[in-house]
């Protein structure tokens, strides 16, 4: 997931700063021409449709800029938000104020979050891993900055998402919805491990 949105950044970034810099040489430009100088009479200001070629081509060419970005970001969610016909593995996800609970489906593992601890989430590398995703209360968000990944938490509905995990480390996870007052110590962890020593032991860590 990491590497789609940053294929997406590289795209972005550049034709974001050229947009910068064009605007701000026509700017100066403007200013530069049209300055008021004493004893200088320039006539009328230009009318609107005096450069109607001009401002054909400069519409033409938004839309051609916007109809790409759209399209890349169309396609890249598209493959993100592809589900897998045959997981790996599944871990069903429940958000509730402030906390996480994570069941290891088809197995006998359930690790809840409570006051003072984070719940651990161990995972799989270079492994599909269905997520579904669902709160107790009201809405959080399950967010893993490192992977750039996050979706809402809903009470009463189920999201389901895909998630490979491409190198093992310890990464932070956090409710990106503010959810009421305790919303900031609402945190988990994720520990991904290579497949065989991703042994499904998991236990709440303290908060340090």
């Amino acid at each position: 997931m990491r590497d789609e949105f940053q294929d997406l950044f590289s795209i972005y970034a550049p034709i974001a700063a050229a947009v910068f810099v064009i605007v701000v040489l026509v700017y100066l430009g403007i200013v530069l021409r049209f300055r008021r100088r004493r004893g200088v009479d320039r006539g009328p200001p230009p009318q609107p449709g005096d450069h109607w070629r001009w401002e054909a081509l400069y519409a033409a060419g938004l839309a051609v800029v916007a109809a790409l970005l759209i399209a890349l970001t169309m396609r890249a969610v598209d493959r993100v938000d592809r589900l897998s016909a045959s997981p790996a593995l599944t871990v069903d996800v429940t958000a509730f104020k402030w906390q996480w609970a994570f069941s290891y489906r088809g197995q006998d593992i359930r690790v809840v979050g409570r006051e003072g601890s984070h719940p651990l989430l161990v995972v799989p590398t270079d492994t599909t891993v269905r997520f579904t995703l669902t709160s107790r209360d009201v809405i959080h968000a399950f967010w893993i900055p490192d992977e750039r990944f996050k979706r809402d938490a809903f009470p009463d509905r189920i999201t389901q998402f895909d998630l490979t995990f491409d190198r093992a480390g310890h990464m932070d996870g956090v409710c990106a919805e503010f959810c009421g007052l305790d919303h900031t110590i609402m945190r988990f962890d994720v520990e991904a491990m290579p497949p065989a020593s991703a042994i499904m032991f998991c236990s709440p860590r303290p908060i340090l």
